[in-house]
Protein backbone atom coordinates (compact mmCIF):
# COMPACT_ATOMS: atom_id res chain seq x y z
CA UNK A 1 0.00 0.00 0.00
CA UNK A 2 2.77 2.42 0.96
CA UNK A 3 4.65 1.70 -2.24
CA UNK A 4 1.55 2.34 -4.36
CA UNK A 5 0.78 5.67 -2.67
CA UNK A 6 4.37 6.83 -2.96
CA UNK A 7 4.45 5.78 -6.60
CA UNK A 8 1.32 7.88 -7.20
CA UNK A 9 2.92 10.80 -5.41
CA UNK A 10 6.08 10.41 -7.51
CA UNK A 11 3.99 10.52 -10.70
CA UNK A 12 2.20 13.63 -9.45
CA UNK A 13 5.48 15.38 -8.61
CA UNK A 14 7.13 14.51 -11.90
CA UNK A 15 4.05 15.48 -13.96
CA UNK A 16 4.08 19.01 -12.53
CA UNK A 17 7.82 19.65 -12.90
CA UNK A 18 7.76 20.52 -16.65
CA UNK A 19 4.94 23.02 -16.09
CA UNK A 20 6.59 24.56 -13.06
CA UNK A 21 9.95 24.98 -14.77
CA UNK A 22 8.40 26.35 -17.95
CA UNK A 23 6.40 28.90 -16.01
CA UNK A 24 9.59 29.97 -14.25
CA UNK A 25 11.17 30.48 -17.67
CA UNK A 26 8.22 32.64 -18.70
CA UNK A 27 8.38 34.63 -15.46
CA UNK A 28 12.14 35.17 -15.83
CA UNK A 29 11.72 36.26 -19.45
CA UNK A 30 8.96 38.65 -18.49
CA UNK A 31 10.98 40.16 -15.64
CA UNK A 32 14.27 40.44 -17.56
CA UNK A 33 13.12 41.27 -21.07
CA UNK A 34 9.51 42.46 -20.99
CA UNK A 35 9.23 44.67 -17.92
CA UNK A 36 9.04 48.32 -18.74
CA UNK A 37 6.89 47.88 -21.84
CA UNK A 38 4.36 50.39 -20.52
CA UNK A 39 6.98 53.14 -20.23
CA UNK A 40 8.41 52.56 -23.71
CA UNK A 41 7.67 55.14 -26.40
CA UNK A 42 5.84 53.58 -29.37
CA UNK A 43 5.74 55.05 -32.88
CA UNK A 44 2.72 57.25 -33.52
CA UNK A 45 0.59 56.60 -36.57
CA UNK A 46 0.38 59.27 -39.23
CA UNK A 47 -3.40 58.78 -39.25
CA UNK A 48 -4.92 57.77 -35.92
CA UNK A 49 -7.14 54.75 -35.64
CA UNK A 50 -10.80 55.20 -34.90
CA UNK A 51 -11.97 53.40 -31.78
CA UNK A 52 -15.19 51.86 -30.56
CA UNK A 53 -15.59 50.44 -27.05
CA UNK A 54 -18.35 47.83 -27.00
CA UNK A 55 -19.88 46.43 -23.82
CA UNK A 56 -21.92 43.25 -24.20
CA UNK A 57 -24.49 42.74 -21.45
CA UNK A 58 -27.52 40.63 -20.62
CA UNK A 59 -29.07 43.43 -18.57
CA UNK A 60 -28.33 42.03 -15.11
CA UNK A 61 -25.64 44.56 -14.19
CA UNK A 62 -26.96 47.92 -15.35
CA UNK A 63 -25.28 49.87 -12.54
CA UNK A 64 -21.89 48.33 -13.32
CA UNK A 65 -22.28 49.01 -17.04
CA UNK A 66 -23.10 52.63 -16.29
CA UNK A 67 -19.97 52.86 -14.14
CA UNK A 68 -17.89 51.47 -17.02
CA UNK A 69 -19.43 53.97 -19.46
CA UNK A 70 -18.81 56.91 -17.14
CA UNK A 71 -15.22 55.87 -16.46
CA UNK A 72 -14.39 55.30 -20.13
CA UNK A 73 -16.04 58.47 -21.39
CA UNK A 74 -14.33 60.35 -18.57
CA UNK A 75 -10.95 59.68 -20.19
CA UNK A 76 -11.75 62.39 -22.72
CA UNK A 77 -10.60 60.33 -25.70
CA UNK A 78 -11.95 60.46 -29.23
CA UNK A 79 -14.00 57.25 -29.21
CA UNK A 80 -17.50 55.91 -29.51
CA UNK A 81 -19.19 53.65 -27.00
CA UNK A 82 -21.84 51.05 -27.70
CA UNK A 83 -23.77 48.74 -25.43
CA UNK A 84 -24.83 45.51 -27.14
CA UNK A 85 -27.94 44.35 -25.34
CA UNK A 86 -30.95 42.07 -25.74
CA UNK A 87 -34.36 43.39 -26.73
CA UNK A 88 -35.66 42.26 -23.34
CA UNK A 89 -33.27 44.67 -21.59
CA UNK A 90 -35.40 47.80 -21.20
CA UNK A 91 -32.80 49.84 -19.31
CA UNK A 92 -31.66 52.97 -21.15
CA UNK A 93 -27.87 53.19 -21.10
CA UNK A 94 -26.03 56.50 -21.33
CA UNK A 95 -24.42 55.71 -24.68
CA UNK A 96 -25.56 54.39 -28.05
CA UNK A 97 -27.30 51.02 -27.86
CA UNK A 98 -27.21 48.09 -30.28
CA UNK A 99 -30.37 46.11 -29.56
CA UNK A 100 -30.37 42.44 -30.58
CA UNK A 101 -33.86 41.59 -31.91
CA UNK A 102 -35.63 38.79 -30.10
CA UNK A 103 -36.08 36.82 -33.33
CA UNK A 104 -32.49 37.24 -34.56
CA UNK A 105 -30.81 33.91 -35.39
CA UNK A 106 -27.22 33.09 -36.31
CA UNK A 107 -26.46 30.91 -39.31
CA UNK A 108 -24.59 28.38 -37.16
CA UNK A 109 -27.02 28.51 -34.27
CA UNK A 110 -24.94 30.54 -31.84
CA UNK A 111 -26.79 31.59 -28.71
CA UNK A 112 -26.41 33.96 -25.79
CA UNK A 113 -23.25 36.11 -25.81
CA UNK A 114 -21.98 34.84 -29.18
CA UNK A 115 -25.34 35.64 -30.75
CA UNK A 116 -25.21 39.18 -29.37
CA UNK A 117 -21.62 39.70 -30.51
CA UNK A 118 -22.45 38.42 -34.00
CA UNK A 119 -25.40 40.78 -34.31
CA UNK A 120 -23.26 43.60 -32.96
CA UNK A 121 -20.53 43.23 -35.58
CA UNK A 122 -23.10 42.88 -38.35
CA UNK A 123 -24.78 46.08 -37.16
CA UNK A 124 -21.47 47.95 -36.89
CA UNK A 125 -20.32 46.72 -40.28
CA UNK A 126 -23.60 47.83 -41.79
CA UNK A 127 -23.10 51.25 -40.25
CA UNK A 128 -19.77 51.94 -41.87
CA UNK A 129 -17.21 50.54 -39.43
CA UNK A 130 -14.32 49.07 -41.37
CA UNK A 131 -10.56 48.88 -41.66
CA UNK A 132 -9.97 52.25 -40.03
CA UNK A 133 -11.78 51.27 -36.80
CA UNK A 134 -10.78 49.04 -33.90
CA UNK A 135 -13.29 47.57 -31.47
CA UNK A 136 -12.32 47.07 -27.83
CA UNK A 137 -14.65 44.51 -26.26
CA UNK A 138 -15.62 44.65 -22.60
CA UNK A 139 -17.72 42.33 -20.50
CA UNK A 140 -20.23 44.04 -18.25
CA UNK A 141 -17.80 43.94 -15.31
CA UNK A 142 -14.50 44.90 -16.96
CA UNK A 143 -12.75 48.18 -17.59
CA UNK A 144 -9.60 49.20 -19.42
CA UNK A 145 -7.24 52.01 -18.54
CA UNK A 146 -6.87 55.23 -20.49
CA UNK A 147 -3.36 54.20 -21.60
CA UNK A 148 -4.75 50.97 -23.05
CA UNK A 149 -7.16 52.85 -25.30
CA UNK A 150 -4.60 55.52 -26.19
CA UNK A 151 -2.30 52.82 -27.54
CA UNK A 152 -5.07 51.49 -29.79
CA UNK A 153 -5.79 54.97 -31.16
CA UNK A 154 -2.22 56.18 -31.57
CA UNK A 155 -0.04 53.15 -32.30
CA UNK A 156 -1.82 49.83 -32.95
CA UNK A 157 -1.13 48.18 -36.32
CA UNK A 158 -1.90 44.49 -35.64
CA UNK A 159 -5.35 43.25 -36.57
CA UNK A 160 -6.01 42.00 -33.04
CA UNK A 161 -4.46 42.12 -29.61
CA UNK A 162 -4.86 41.97 -25.87
CA UNK A 163 -3.12 43.19 -22.75
CA UNK A 164 -2.76 42.17 -19.13
CA UNK A 165 -5.35 41.72 -16.40
CA UNK A 166 -5.46 43.47 -13.04
CA UNK A 167 -7.98 43.00 -10.24
CA UNK A 168 -10.46 45.54 -8.93
CA UNK A 169 -13.11 45.11 -6.20
CA UNK A 170 -10.66 42.75 -4.51
CA UNK A 171 -11.77 40.85 -1.41
CA UNK A 172 -15.54 40.55 -1.75
CA UNK A 173 -14.87 36.81 -1.77
CA UNK A 174 -11.41 36.31 -0.26
CA UNK A 175 -10.55 32.93 -1.72
CA UNK A 176 -11.98 33.81 -5.13
CA UNK A 177 -9.96 37.02 -5.17
CA UNK A 178 -6.75 35.28 -4.13
CA UNK A 179 -7.33 32.55 -6.71
CA UNK A 180 -7.83 35.17 -9.43
CA UNK A 181 -4.32 36.49 -8.77
CA UNK A 182 -3.05 33.59 -10.86
CA UNK A 183 -4.84 35.21 -13.81
CA UNK A 184 -2.43 38.13 -13.41
CA UNK A 185 0.46 35.65 -13.41
CA UNK A 186 -0.89 34.00 -16.56
CA UNK A 187 -1.18 37.33 -18.37
CA UNK A 188 2.22 38.60 -17.34
CA UNK A 189 3.95 35.31 -18.15
CA UNK A 190 2.03 33.44 -20.85
CA UNK A 191 0.20 36.28 -22.62
CA UNK A 192 3.14 38.65 -22.80
CA UNK A 193 5.47 35.94 -24.05
CA UNK A 194 3.20 34.51 -26.70
CA UNK A 195 1.20 37.57 -27.79
CA UNK A 196 4.37 39.47 -28.59
CA UNK A 197 5.21 36.65 -31.03
CA UNK A 198 1.69 36.44 -32.53
CA UNK A 199 0.98 33.07 -30.89
CA UNK A 200 -1.89 33.64 -28.42
CA UNK A 201 -2.53 30.95 -25.81
CA UNK A 202 -4.81 32.63 -23.25
CA UNK A 203 -7.43 34.92 -24.81
CA UNK A 204 -10.15 36.41 -22.63
CA UNK A 205 -13.21 38.43 -23.55
CA UNK A 206 -12.20 41.39 -21.40
CA UNK A 207 -10.19 43.97 -23.31
CA UNK A 208 -9.96 42.03 -26.57
CA UNK A 209 -9.23 44.46 -29.42
CA UNK A 210 -10.07 43.54 -33.03
CA UNK A 211 -10.06 45.60 -36.22
CA UNK A 212 -13.67 45.92 -37.32
CA UNK A 213 -13.29 44.48 -40.83
CA UNK A 214 -11.37 41.47 -39.52
CA UNK A 215 -13.93 40.84 -36.80
CA UNK A 216 -16.73 40.93 -39.35
CA UNK A 217 -14.80 38.58 -41.66
CA UNK A 218 -14.25 35.99 -38.92
CA UNK A 219 -17.51 36.58 -37.09
CA UNK A 220 -18.62 35.36 -33.68
CA UNK A 221 -20.98 32.69 -34.98
CA UNK A 222 -18.89 29.71 -33.82
CA UNK A 223 -21.98 27.76 -32.74
CA UNK A 224 -20.30 26.37 -29.59
CA UNK A 225 -21.01 26.48 -25.87
CA UNK A 226 -18.17 28.93 -25.32
CA UNK A 227 -14.46 29.65 -25.96
CA UNK A 228 -15.46 32.30 -28.49
CA UNK A 229 -12.76 34.69 -27.27
CA UNK A 230 -10.04 32.04 -27.60
CA UNK A 231 -11.26 31.00 -31.04
CA UNK A 232 -11.37 34.64 -32.19
CA UNK A 233 -7.78 35.14 -31.05
CA UNK A 234 -6.61 31.96 -32.76
CA UNK A 235 -8.46 32.84 -35.96
CA UNK A 236 -6.89 36.31 -36.03
CA UNK A 237 -3.44 34.81 -35.49
CA UNK A 238 -4.04 32.25 -38.26
CA UNK A 239 -5.13 34.85 -40.81
CA UNK A 240 -3.47 38.08 -39.71
CA UNK A 241 -1.52 39.26 -36.64
CA UNK A 242 -2.42 39.06 -32.97
CA UNK A 243 -0.24 41.28 -30.81
CA UNK A 244 0.45 42.36 -27.28
CA UNK A 245 -1.16 45.50 -25.92
CA UNK A 246 1.96 46.82 -24.16
CA UNK A 247 0.45 49.83 -22.42
CA UNK A 248 -2.30 50.06 -19.85
CA UNK A 249 -4.28 47.23 -18.28
CA UNK A 250 -7.62 45.47 -18.15
CA UNK A 251 -9.39 45.67 -14.80
CA UNK A 252 -11.68 42.79 -13.81
CA UNK A 253 -13.67 41.99 -10.68
CA UNK A 254 -13.25 38.52 -9.11
CA UNK A 255 -16.44 36.51 -8.47
CA UNK A 256 -18.22 37.69 -5.34
CA UNK A 257 -19.11 34.25 -3.95
CA UNK A 258 -17.90 30.66 -3.88
CA UNK A 259 -20.88 29.58 -5.96
CA UNK A 260 -20.15 32.15 -8.68
CA UNK A 261 -16.47 31.24 -8.72
CA UNK A 262 -17.25 27.57 -9.28
CA UNK A 263 -19.88 28.36 -11.92
CA UNK A 264 -17.45 30.61 -13.80
CA UNK A 265 -14.67 28.02 -13.78
CA UNK A 266 -17.10 25.32 -14.87
CA UNK A 267 -18.10 27.42 -17.86
CA UNK A 268 -14.45 27.91 -18.79
CA UNK A 269 -13.73 24.19 -18.42
CA UNK A 270 -16.56 23.04 -20.67
CA UNK A 271 -15.89 25.83 -23.16
CA UNK A 272 -12.56 24.14 -23.93
CA UNK A 273 -13.93 20.60 -24.14
CA UNK A 274 -17.34 21.20 -25.72
CA UNK A 275 -16.67 23.18 -28.89
CA UNK A 276 -16.97 20.45 -31.54
CA UNK A 277 -13.21 20.22 -31.86
CA UNK A 278 -12.88 23.80 -33.12
CA UNK A 279 -10.19 24.84 -30.64
CA UNK A 280 -8.29 21.64 -31.42
CA UNK A 281 -8.67 22.31 -35.14
CA UNK A 282 -7.36 25.86 -34.84
CA UNK A 283 -4.38 24.91 -32.68
CA UNK A 284 -3.65 21.41 -31.42
CA UNK A 285 -0.83 22.83 -29.27
CA UNK A 286 -3.19 25.20 -27.48
CA UNK A 287 -5.76 22.46 -26.94
CA UNK A 288 -3.15 20.06 -25.51
CA UNK A 289 -1.83 22.86 -23.31
CA UNK A 290 -5.26 23.23 -21.71
CA UNK A 291 -5.57 19.46 -21.31
CA UNK A 292 -2.21 19.40 -19.52
CA UNK A 293 -3.13 22.36 -17.30
CA UNK A 294 -6.37 20.71 -16.22
CA UNK A 295 -4.62 17.39 -15.60
CA UNK A 296 -2.06 19.25 -13.49
CA UNK A 297 -4.94 20.76 -11.54
CA UNK A 298 -6.49 17.36 -10.82
CA UNK A 299 -3.18 15.74 -9.87
CA UNK A 300 -2.51 18.73 -7.63
CA UNK A 301 -5.72 18.00 -5.70
CA UNK A 302 -4.77 14.35 -5.36
CA UNK A 303 -1.31 15.31 -4.17
CA UNK A 304 -2.80 17.69 -1.64
CA UNK A 305 -5.13 14.98 -0.30
CA UNK A 306 -2.42 12.36 0.12
CA UNK A 307 0.16 14.83 1.42
CA UNK A 308 -0.38 13.91 5.11
CA UNK A 309 0.10 10.25 4.23
CA UNK A 310 3.33 10.92 2.39
CA UNK A 311 4.61 13.10 5.25
CA UNK A 312 4.11 10.23 7.67
CA UNK A 313 6.08 7.93 5.39
CA UNK A 314 8.53 10.61 4.19
CA UNK A 315 11.61 8.42 4.82
CA UNK A 316 10.38 6.19 2.02
CA UNK A 317 10.79 9.05 -0.49
CA UNK A 318 13.91 8.41 -2.49
CA UNK A 319 16.69 11.03 -2.56
CA UNK A 320 16.12 11.26 -6.32
CA UNK A 321 12.53 12.48 -5.84
CA UNK A 322 13.16 15.04 -3.11
CA UNK A 323 14.84 17.63 -5.39
CA UNK A 324 11.83 17.57 -7.73
CA UNK A 325 9.51 18.16 -4.78
CA UNK A 326 11.62 21.16 -3.71
CA UNK A 327 11.70 22.55 -7.26
CA UNK A 328 7.95 22.12 -7.70
CA UNK A 329 7.18 23.81 -4.39
CA UNK A 330 9.43 26.77 -5.20
CA UNK A 331 7.91 27.17 -8.69
CA UNK A 332 4.39 26.89 -7.28
CA UNK A 333 4.89 29.63 -4.70
CA UNK A 334 6.91 31.93 -6.97
CA UNK A 335 4.29 31.82 -9.73
CA UNK A 336 1.47 32.91 -7.42
CA UNK A 337 3.62 35.56 -5.77
CA UNK A 338 4.61 36.87 -9.18
CA UNK A 339 0.97 37.73 -9.87
CA UNK A 340 0.57 39.17 -6.37
CA UNK A 341 3.53 41.49 -6.96
CA UNK A 342 1.54 43.25 -9.69
CA UNK A 343 -1.39 43.69 -7.32
CA UNK A 344 0.87 46.03 -5.40
CA UNK A 345 -0.02 45.12 -1.81
CA UNK A 346 2.38 43.50 0.63
CA UNK A 347 -0.60 42.54 2.76
CA UNK A 348 -2.18 40.63 -0.13
CA UNK A 349 1.15 38.99 -0.99
CA UNK A 350 1.59 37.85 2.61
CA UNK A 351 -1.99 36.64 2.82
CA UNK A 352 -1.62 34.67 -0.38
CA UNK A 353 1.66 33.19 0.81
CA UNK A 354 -0.04 31.98 3.99
CA UNK A 355 -3.13 30.63 2.21
CA UNK A 356 -1.61 29.49 -1.07
CA UNK A 357 -2.12 25.75 -0.55
CA UNK A 358 -5.82 25.99 0.37
CA UNK A 359 -6.35 28.58 -2.40
CA UNK A 360 -4.84 26.21 -4.97
CA UNK A 361 -6.99 23.40 -3.60
CA UNK A 362 -10.03 25.69 -3.80
CA UNK A 363 -9.31 26.40 -7.47
CA UNK A 364 -8.49 22.78 -8.26
CA UNK A 365 -11.81 21.63 -6.83
CA UNK A 366 -13.56 23.54 -9.61
CA UNK A 367 -12.33 20.90 -12.07
CA UNK A 368 -13.95 18.13 -10.04
CA UNK A 369 -17.07 20.26 -9.73
CA UNK A 370 -17.12 20.75 -13.51
CA UNK A 371 -16.89 17.02 -14.14
CA UNK A 372 -19.63 15.97 -11.74
CA UNK A 373 -22.11 18.85 -12.28
CA UNK A 374 -22.38 19.68 -15.94
CA UNK A 375 -24.03 23.01 -16.82
CA UNK A 376 -26.99 23.54 -19.08
CA UNK A 377 -25.21 23.85 -22.43
CA UNK A 378 -28.15 25.72 -23.94
CA UNK A 379 -27.72 28.70 -21.62
CA UNK A 380 -24.84 30.98 -20.69
CA UNK A 381 -24.25 30.93 -16.96
CA UNK A 382 -23.74 34.40 -15.57
CA UNK A 383 -22.40 35.57 -12.24
CA UNK A 384 -23.04 38.65 -10.11
CA UNK A 385 -21.19 41.67 -11.47
CA UNK A 386 -19.75 44.46 -9.33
Amino acid sequence: MIDHVLLLYAIIILSYTPLGLYQMFLVARSVILLRGLEEKQYPKLDVKNKLVVAITTNGNATDVVEKIIATTMGYGLDLRMYVIKEESDTFRYSCQEIVVPKDYQCAHGSRNKMRALQYGIEWMGGNGLGKETYICHLDDDSMVSKEYLEYVIDSMTEEGGQGSIRLREFGRSLFSSLADIVRISNCEAWCKHFNIWDRPKFVHGEGLVVRADVEKEIGWDFGTYGAEDLMMGLEISRRYRFGLMPQGNIWIAPPTSVRDFFKQRRRWFWSIFRNEGKVRGLSLKVYLMYVYLYIAGVTGIIGFLILPYTIIFAPALTPHLAPFWIINTACFYIYYQYGASYHGSLRVSALLLFLQLPVAFYEGLTIIYSLVTRPDFNTFETIKKV
